[in-house]
């Protein structure tokens, strides 16, 4: 019988293959795509990790295509992501969840830098990550992890006008991962996830949310 190749893992990655933990992860994804990946940390107990494979797990019961578990440190911050949605983008000033109302790229490197893991989740064009990522901050918070703060993919399209004076709806609005900064293609390639540029309607399509928790 012919074997197949072994699958790549991101460095710093566990594959979680058991049967008993593969339970705790298949809900909603498909196996052959994925396993959850929760990088190794010697002082961090057992307990710890199924807590993490659930966050992942929950993801995909939400929508999500996949979920990873990843050190806060692989999200990187580029000052060109800020110019991209200035130079480029329609809904530059046009929300709260949108820059210039957003954190730099500065500000969301010392953000990231007060946390040691976060969920990377990933959809596909029929699903975007921001209600997801609402979701799961608070079900994360409501876990113990109280520093938890979400981030999703493109403007906020909640309301017809943004309300400048203060948003009326702060359980859901969440700003994007790009709008504080984060350069989502490096993020994602670092994780071992795919993404490229969308040449057309027809190529591929990737969407990247984020929730840092702790």
């Amino acid at each position: 019988m012919e074997q197949k190749p072994p699958r790549e893992i991101p460095r710093g990655f566990l594959l979680v293959e058991s049967a008993a933990e593969l339970m705790v992860t298949a809900i909603g994804c498909t196996l052959e795509r994925r396993g959850v990946g929760v990088w190794e940390d010697a002082d961090m107990p057992a307990k710890g990790y199924s807590l993490l494979r659930a966050f992942a797990d929950r993801a995909c019961e939400l929508g999500a295509a996949e979920a990873r578990v990843i050190r806060a440190e692989s999200v990187v911050t580029a000052a060109w992501v800020r110019m991209k949605c200035q130079f480029g983008c329609g809904g530059w000033g046009s929300n709260l969840c949108c820059p210039p109302h957003t954190p730099t790229p500065d500000e969301m490197a010392k953000i990231v830098a007060c946390y040691t893991r976060a969920l990377l989740v990933h959809c596909k064009a029929t699903k975007r990550p921001t209600k997801i990522v609402a979701a799961l901050e608070r079900e994360i918070f409501l876990a113990g992890y109280y520093t938890a703060l979400g981030f999703g993919s493109g403007p906020c399209r909640l309301c017809r006008e943004c309300s400048f004076d203060g948003c009326i709806r702060p359980d859901d609005a969440r700003p994007s991962m790009e709008a504080c900064g984060i350069d989502v293609y490096a993020t994602a390639r670092a994780n071992g996830l795919p993404i490229k540029v969308v040449r057309d309607e027809t190529s591929d399509q990737n969407y990247y949310g984020l929730v840092l928790i702790g």
